[in-house]
């Protein structure tokens, strides 16, 4: 995340984030503790071989920011800049509304 919004890092050269706020998912945990959308993957079985995995974190984090509550329909369009071959999405999409719910009892 650049400033707030979901970046490809693949695309961002390094004096590009020079001066800017960056998170990435280790920023995510807080006091040694998973945030929701971690534990989500972990515990809804999100990931396989784990190459899409912070992608697909950090595009959860993003789409989470800005809605809350998401149905199927808009998960799938907020990861979609993400490819996975391991697990066929359906457990990434659990592990996310695992997280949307834990982060609105949260609130």
């Amino acid at each position: 995340i650049l400033n707030g919004k979901a970046a490809k890092s693949c695309t961002i050269f390094a004096v590009q984030a020079n001066g800017k706020e960056v998170l990435t998912i280790e920023g995510l945990a807080r006091d040694g503790k998973l945030h929701p959308i971690q534990e989500g993957f972990w515990v809804k079985h999100g990931l396989q071989c784990g190459y899409c995995t912070p992608g697909m974190i950090m595009a959860a984090y993003q789409l989470l920011k800005r809605n809350p509550n998401p149905t199927e329909e808009e998960i799938r369009w907020g990861i979609s800049g993400n490819l996975c071959r391991c697990t066929g999405y359906q457990n990434i999409v659990e592990a996310i509304k695992y997280a949307s719910e834990k982060m609105r009892e949260m609130s």
